[in-house]
């Protein structure tokens, strides 16, 4: 466990796993708004199997600083100073919602850096209009009040988890508002304008980024809908889309063993010896 300086200020990380050939890529993992690099618990411990493996807190989230204001363009600007500080060359990109949102920024600005991606829940496209108001709301009354546990179960979890999640799993559901309401107000209020509010669409440049890429969504994700997955798919030249089952946006909690076979499918070919 380590801190990293950054542009963003410093961002806690933690690894596990070692490279076995210098020329291997180190697995970068980006977590959802609203978690910390411990939504990764159910596949760190399994991809650290294929080498170094790096888990980022967010600015703002996690044990990370509260950055300035923000964009996703910085964020990704952000990471290079990240590796940096870490020895990393190239890495593989996996991202979830707002991870996979600055995974997908990264290899556009910084194609060098990235051998391959894995895009989770998220999307390449500005968000609705609507939407983008109320999440602005939504920020400004977390910035000054805080997360209230109940806005998060009235608001937050019925986007972030799928019904069968909500019923089988309240131990899940209450880790995460948990989790969430003890992030700094600012910290994640300025994460949302930039992951919501100031989100531009990347889609139109896709088609720059030609490295293996699986795309993997939850069905019944509701703050981006397989819909949104299906169009990654279709814009990045080598991707793959694969829809989970019984999984809502926080996939790789909701359904870990799914999650993690279908990434063991596309990342050991990535890393045979």
């Amino acid at each position: 466990m380590a801190y990293v300086r950054t542009r963003l200020g410093r961002w806690f990380v933690e690894e596990r796993g070692t490279s076995v050939r210098l020329e291997d890529p180190t697995l970068v993992l980006l977590h959802s708004l609203l978690c910390d690099g411990g939504m990764w618990r159910n596949q760190v411990g399994t991809f650290a199997a294929l080498g170094r493996v790096v888990l980022i807190d967010g600015p703002g989230h996690g044990r990370s600083e509260v950055p300035p204001p923000f964009t996703l363009e910085d964020h990704a600007d952000a990471l290079t100073d990240a590796f940096a500080d870490l020895g990393i060359h190239t890495v593989i990109a996996i991202g979830l919602s707002w991870g996979g949102m600055v995974a997908m920024r990264l290899a556009i600005k910084h194609p060098s850096r990235v051998q391959a991606m894995v895009l989770m829940d998220t999307s390449a496209d500005r968000e609705p209009r609507a939407n983008a108001l109320k999440y602005r709301l939504f920020a400004s009354v977390g910035r000054r009040l805080g997360l209230a546990p109940w806005l998060l179960d009235a608001q937050v979890v019925p986007l972030m988890f799928a019904p069968s999640t909500r019923a089988e799993r309240p131990d899940l559901i209450e880790d995460f508002v948990r989790s969430a309401h003890g992030f700094p107000r600012d910290g994640v209020a300025r994460a949302a304008k930039a992951v919501v509010v100031k989100r531009t669409s990347v889609l139109e440049r896709l088609g720059e980024v030609r490295v293996p890429t699986l795309v993997l969504c939850g069905r019944e994700d509701r703050a981006q809908p397989p819909s949104e997955s299906e169009k990654i798919a279709r814009a990045l030249p080598e991707a793959r889309l694969v829809v989970i089952d019984g999984a809502g946006h926080l996939s790789a909690l909701e359904r870990p063993v799914e999650v993690n076979d279908a990434c063991m499918s596309f990342l050991r070919p990535l890393f045979a010896r």
